[in-house]
């Protein structure tokens, strides 16, 4: 995979301001997770040490430098992710100490500092003085999912490049020639990925159509005043000690098609086109005001999903709330 599919402008500003020598000593590589963030940052890491010294972005793949920074063994190129759900702030300290020294084999030092949203007030405080001073021959990169979690003092002393999801055709297409993935499964996976390379070549194909049935079981449940089905419906959506993470996804993507369906009824236009007759069911059951209520509120426990929260206790109140606007519409 290019390091920078579905961004390419990105890639093309960071190869120039490398060609005139005018890269900026922070920058904050904003965007969602598997959209090429840290492959990015490594490949300016690997052309800016590379003894081939070609221009922009390009290294040879070669030589001793690119294949330390490879294997992550360069010691002028560091990844730095937090130890715990935070970055410690001796994690922070040692960085700062690190960054000033002269490198050690190449002609540059490159910091990647990953989940750097997950920095607490007093870490990315302590971050600050480096920023204002920063050293000539070291760079620093901060990688976030959640660039409004960075504190605007961070954010405003660094640039940032904003990183999108990777066009759904194009990553069908390298899913399907690069990855080698059949067709309908490439087709599947590039939609239920929200445009994130990673997730969609680790998805069991499997276990996401199990996930998507009991997504649309729970959907369809909440429009009924029956308590036990619906926790029960909660529980096999939901179950303990597993990431919620997919399944918060798959439910966005369900309450999407409702909204499309609005304006298309076409399969085309249709993510989870394969499921046209449980989709219209749904729809005939919940108002447009309701579907747009419930997908504000996955969306936010999406977004949330990283952070110390119950998140059992969020989903349950958020689907216990749609309900009850379900089951006054119904009255009505």
């Amino acid at each position: 995979m290019p390091p920078f599919m579905g961004n390419a402008a990105i890639g093309r500003l960071l190869a120039e301001c490398r060609r005139r020598d005018t890269l900026h000593h922070a920058y904050t590589f904003a965007g969602p997770d598997g959209v090429g963030k840290k492959r990015l940052a490594l490949q300016l890491a690997k052309s800016l040490n590379c003894a081939a010294a070609p221009a922009g972005l390009d290294a040879c793949d070669a030589c001793v430098s690119c294949r330390k920074v490879d294997s992550g063994s360069h010691p002028d190129v560091q990844v730095i992710a937090p130890e715990t759900k935070v970055f410690k702030i001796d994690q922070v300290r040692a960085l700062i100490q690190e960054i000033y020294y002269l490198p050690f084999e190449g002609r540059r030092r490159v910091f990647i500092l990953d989940d750097a949203d997950r920095m607490n007030e007093e870490a990315a405080n302590s971050l600050l003085k480096t920023l204002e001073e920063p050293p000539e021959s070291s760079s620093l990169i901060l990688i976030t999912a959640n660039l409004y979690a960075l504190l605007p003092t961070i954010r405003s002393r660094t640039q940032v490049l904003k990183f999108q999801p990777i066009p759904v055709r194009e990553l069908e297409a390298y899913l399907r020639e690069q990855a080698g993935l059949p067709a309908l499964q490439a087709a599947a996976a590039a939609r239920l990925s929200g445009g994130s390379v990673g997730l969609a070549l680790s998805l069991d194909m499997e276990a996401v159509a199990a996930m998507q049935e009991s997504a649309f079981e729970l959907l369809t449940v909440m429009a009924h005043p029956n308590d036990a089905a619906l926790f029960k419906h909660l529980a096999d959506a939901f179950p303990p000690n597993k990431s919620p993470e997919l399944m918060l996804q798959i439910l966005i993507s369900i309450l999407r098609d409702l909204v499309i369906m609005d304006f298309f009824q076409d399969r085309d236009h249709v993510m989870h086109n394969d499921r046209m007759e449980p989709l219209k069911t749904l729809r005939a059951s919940f108002s447009p005001p309701v579907v747009e209520y419930l997908l504000r509120e996955v969306e936010e426990l999406y977004r949330k999903r990283h952070l110390n929260l119950r998140l059992d206790t969020y989903i349950q109140n958020a689907v216990l709330r749609t309900r009850a606007l379900l089951l006054r519409r119904i009255e009505a």
